[in-house]
């Protein structure tokens, strides 16, 4: 998992640039909104300076309380918009990763999971890649750890962007690199945001 909290540590530096760059789009807007209402109290005040003077005073306090609250919301939906984007390329990521890397992971994995005779289920593209070795980088980890479980490449495919589906019978074990992300998500969706507002 430390190549996945790593993978998702750079993505979330990288969404916080993003992320800085939406905000300072977010605060020119405000100063704009800000520009163009005291354009209005100036004409106000042109016209009829004393009834002006106290219109421009309501108006601008007005503008800087909505500026306030739009800024924010606009902050609020550029953050969310920058954490999705960041555990979706974490998940771009993971299914991008050569084919060696990815049986290693998800050979740990298996590995770790893996309690009785076992059909691997993987997506097309990932069974025609890496399907075989997978299977035997498994089977050999389950040798050393004195298991003697066997294991099979299932005929089946998911639809599942990467990762694996551990079929044993009964019980399907979903490993897919979407429930990985999902996963980590709940644990470490207020870190990211802390990190994209730093």
């Amino acid at each position: 998992m430390n190549n996945i909290e790593s993978i998702l540590k750079k993505i979330a530096y990288d969404a916080n640039a993003a992320a800085q760059q939406k905000l300072d789009e977010a605060n020119a807007e405000a100063q704009q909104i800000l520009k163009d209402y005291q354009a209005q109290a100036d004409q106000l005040r042109a016209d009829a300076q004393q009834k002006a003077e106290k219109e421009a005073a309501v108006i601008a306090e007005r503008v800087e309380s909505q500026s306030g609250l739009m800024r924010r919301n606009m902050m609020l939906q550029y953050k969310r918009e920058a954490i999705e984007q960041a555990f979706q390329k974490a998940l771009e990521v993971l299914c991008a990763q050569p084919s060696d890397k990815q049986v290693q992971l998800l050979g740990s994995a298996a590995s770790k999971a893996i309690a009785g005779d076992v059909q691997i289920i993987l997506n097309q593209k990932d069974r025609d890649a890496f399907g075989k070795q997978l299977v035997d980088s498994i089977q050999k980890q389950l040798a050393d750890a004195g298991k003697t479980y066997t294991v099979s490449l299932s005929s089946k495919t998911a639809s599942i962007a990467g990762g694996m589906i551990l079929d044993e019978g009964r019980v399907e074990t979903n490993l897919s690199y979407e429930i990985l992300v999902k996963n980590m998500r709940d644990e470490l969706e207020a870190q990211v945001a802390r990190v994209l507002t730093e």
